[in-house]
């Protein structure tokens, strides 16, 4: 999809309508691909605070929508939400929100394409191989009377957190709003001091 295309499909005039959860919704979980120029294009219009309410609100009822003891994808998911919100409400200039759209675009397409869970069936049978979205999905209908899983989310973990790196400093600026204390403090860091890193391996 092309800018015209996304808010078409999204069905609002421009990023400034974007102030609902279905289209933070459908934009995440279309199977169409969206180019990340109109990604950029719609996030420069909309309010960055808007983003950030719908990013936490979606993120929230994607937690919801998992099975009971889901393990470190909990985890996972809401370190990756810090770190979206951080960058997005952290956004000073082109450079910065080309990079929130970059990451935003790399979480749709794992969420929706790339990341596999394993979901085998209580009655027996041969094991599902789904996205997180749709695994997310067969949990809700489960709860609704459908179908019941084992969900085994051991190979969604290999998402790079690493790469979602924001600085110390402008992670104190939305902490107390945004952030559980997550944090990590890299010394190498040469502009501020110190960097925020979410990524495991640097626990």
């Amino acid at each position: 999809m092309n800018y015209e295309q996304l808010i078409e499909y999204l069905d609002i005039e421009n990023g400034a309508d974007l102030q609902y959860f279905e289209a933070m919704a459908d934009m995440i979980e279309s199977d169409e691909y969206i180019e990340q120029e109109a990604l950029y294009q719609l996030f420069e219009e909309a309010q960055a605070d808007m983003i950030a309410e719908l990013l936490d609100n979606f993120f929230e009822d994607m937690s919801g929508g998992l099975p009971e003891d889901s393990g470190e994808i909990v985890s996972l998911l809401e370190q990756i939400k810090m770190s979206l919100v951080g960058m997005i409400m952290n956004a000073e200039d082109e450079s910065d929100l080309r990079k929130f759209t970059d990451e935003f675009h790399r979480f749709r397409n794992w969420y929706s394409e790339e990341s596999e869970v394993e979901l085998l069936p209580e009655n027996g049978g041969a094991a599902l191989y789904h996205c997180l979205r749709d695994a997310i999905t067969a949990s809700r209908m489960e709860r609704l009377g459908g179908d019941k899983y084992r969900y085994n989310f051991e190979n969604a973990l290999d998402y790079p957190l690493d790469s979602y790196t924001i600085s110390f400093a402008d992670l104190l600026a939305s902490e107390d709003e945004y952030n559980d204390g997550t944090i990590v403090f890299d010394k190498d860091d040469e502009e501020y001091g110190g960097n925020i890193s979410m990524g495991e391996d640097r626990y």
